[in-house]
């Protein structure tokens, strides 16, 4: 309704349900739809500000000239910011104002693609990734604010599934994309495209502005600066520890300081937090079992779905499979993790919150059992169907998983959701990295141990290695008559053989391995959704009144 003077006064319902929210009026079906296309706009926008860096890396580093430590140094400093942000945004949102939160959100998206536009170096290019980290934590809670004003009563719950659904689209799009944006060889290519959807998502925000929310004077304290402070250059360097571990070996002595800081920052911080009155992070709440059973379940969703661009990818990578012929593969996954949202949404039952994560782990080791068989002549068509799997589970998982994270937090309050943020953004970056840190180790160890067994039968004294050797020297002996230089290089090329036998023998013990990793998880679930459902337990019992409270019957 509107006061004389004109202007617009919220109704009970339409009140923003916390502090540093937009209000949620009753829009018009036009408007509405209006908010729903801009906020899945925001959603794939934030996954695209990793996405393409993952997916244009390899070739970032040809034309920066970076070592495989540098351009690991510049995945992790996107996930130094990305992973704490939210937690200083929250802040920010309820001190200033959501609109505030917004400008700086859209500033950081135009910075972090403009500077990659203007100039190409080492040092540029992290500080744009720091930025990116930025703005997609800010994109992401933006794109779930916009979706929620699409729906209306508790359906505003579908907007913060598909907010966090569509971002994990950015990935494999972003990997579907790059084969044809870098078809010109011309880095400004990619970063253009980037810098173009950055400009139509400030566009469409702008014309389209988040209603108006509530502050909370006093909420942003000089002590929360110093906790978020610690907070996070703890994570900054646990980050760094896990992208720089596979790279540079876990036995490097500087690793162990990395490691040795990070827990010794995040425990400071947690230590600071722990004796105030109003803390930022409530450690009591977050380490209570269903917290730490979310986080744990977060953090396996996170570890499992590493498979895709650990274990896929670098299988395709080393059977020599060109990016342009892994288009159609990441497309497929892009529609197999779209149907798992939507499954997600389907499924979602605030009374029987777990049985799409019990779905989802069938899924996950139905998926990666079919991939055991993974050989030499394995080709992308030959993983459409189980990697589609793998896809359709990860964001299946996703959508049950956040819905009680959110609940249990603000039934204790709305200030719990920044606790919410530090649980869920440490298991979905410290998970997704520690998967990926974890698969490179396995492989590295697998590889070898199959070379070793091997080398025992790659000698000369073994007739079948001779032959394979004399027929390789054949086939060199138009480029030289020498005939030590002739069977060195044959010897060579057997090794380089025999090598990536090895490795691709490592990856069908890896998709064995998640496979059982799984399966003993899905038996796990099972078996707990049939103890509850027998015993009539409702795991969220005492928080579904306080979810009619916050977002209405």
């Amino acid at each position: 309704m509107t006061q004389p003077s004109g202007r617009y006064v919220f109704k009970p319902h339409e009140q923003p349900f916390m502090p540093g929210s937009p209000a949620s009026p009753d829009h018009a079906p036009r408007r509405r739809l209006a908010y729903l296309l801009t906020g899945l706009l925001l959603s794939l926008m934030a996954g695209f500000q990793n996405g393409f860096l993952m997916a244009f890396l390899p070739s970032l580093r040809g034309d920066l000239a970076l070592d495989m430590q540098q351009g690991a140094w510049v995945q992790a400093i996107y996930y130094m910011t990305y992973c704490c942000m939210s937690i200083l945004f929250f802040k920010i949102r309820k001190q200033f104002g959501v609109q505030r939160f917004v400008r700086i959100s859209l500033v950081a998206l135009l910075l972090s693609n403009v500077l990659q536009v203007l100039h190409h170096s080492y040092v540029v290019e992290l500080v744009a990734r720091a930025v990116a980290g930025i703005s997609a934590s800010g994109m992401l809670v933006m794109s779930m604010f916009y979706l929620m004003q699409g729906f209306t009563g508790k359906k505003k719950l579908v907007g913060l599934v598909f907010g966090i659904g569509l971002m994990q689209l950015g990935t494999p799009l972003a990997q579907a994309f790059m084969p044809a944006l870098y078809a010109d060889g011309l880095i400004n290519s990619v970063f253009g495209f980037q810098l173009a959807l950055a400009a139509i998502c400030v566009a469409c925000v702008v014309a389209l502005p988040l209603p108006p929310g509530n502050t909370e004077q006093g909420s942003l304290t000089p002590l929360d600066a110093l906790s978020f402070v610690l907070f996070a250059g703890g994570v900054a360097l646990l980050c760094g520890f896990l992208v720089q571990g596979r790279i540079v070996w876990w036995s490097t002595t500087w690793l162990g300081w990395l490691l040795a800081g990070g827990v010794a920052l995040v425990g400071t911080a947690l230590c600071i937090e722990s004796s105030r009155s109003r803390p930022m992070l409530d450690w009591h709440w977050m380490t209570l079992p269903q917290i730490i059973v979310f986080g744990i379940m977060g953090a396996m969703a996170r570890f499992l779905t590493s498979e895709q661009t650990v274990g896929a990818s670098g299988l395709m990578s080393t059977l020599g499979v060109s990016g342009d012929s892994m288009s159609l593969f990441w497309l497929i996954m892009s529609g197999a993790s779209l149907l798992g949202i939507v499954a997600s949404v389907l499924l979602l039952d605030i009374d029987d919150i777990r049985r799409p994560v019990m779905i989802a782990l069938v899924c996950f080791a139905a998926g990666a059992w079919m991939d055991t068989g993974v050989g030499m002549q394995t080709r992308p068509a030959q993983l459409y169907f189980s990697q589609a799997i793998v896809a359709f589970a990860a964001l299946l998982f996703m959508g049950p998983m956040l819905l009680e994270g959110i609940v249990r937090a603000m039934a204790k309050s709305p200030d719990h959701i920044m606790s919410f943020s530090a649980v869920f953004g440490l298991s979905q970056s410290l998970g997704g990295l520690t998967g990926a840190a974890g698969f490179s180790a396995f492989l590295t160890y697998r590889t070898r141990e199959h070379l070793t067994d091997m080398a025992q039968g790659l000698t000369l004294a073994n007739p079948a290695v001779a032959a394979d050797i004399q027929g390789m020297a054949t086939k060199l002996s138009s480029q030289s008559l020498d005939v030590t230089v002739l069977q060195g290089q044959s010897v060579s090329r057997l090794v380089t053989q025999a090598t990536r036998e090895a490795t691709v023998a490592a990856y069908a013990d890896l998709f064995g391995l998640l496979a059982m990793l799984a399966g003993a998880a899905a038996l796990v679930s099972i078996a707990l959704w049939i103890y509850r459902r027998m015993r009539r337990i409702d795991i969220l019992a005492e928080q579904k009144a306080s979810l009619a409270s916050l977002f209405g019957k």
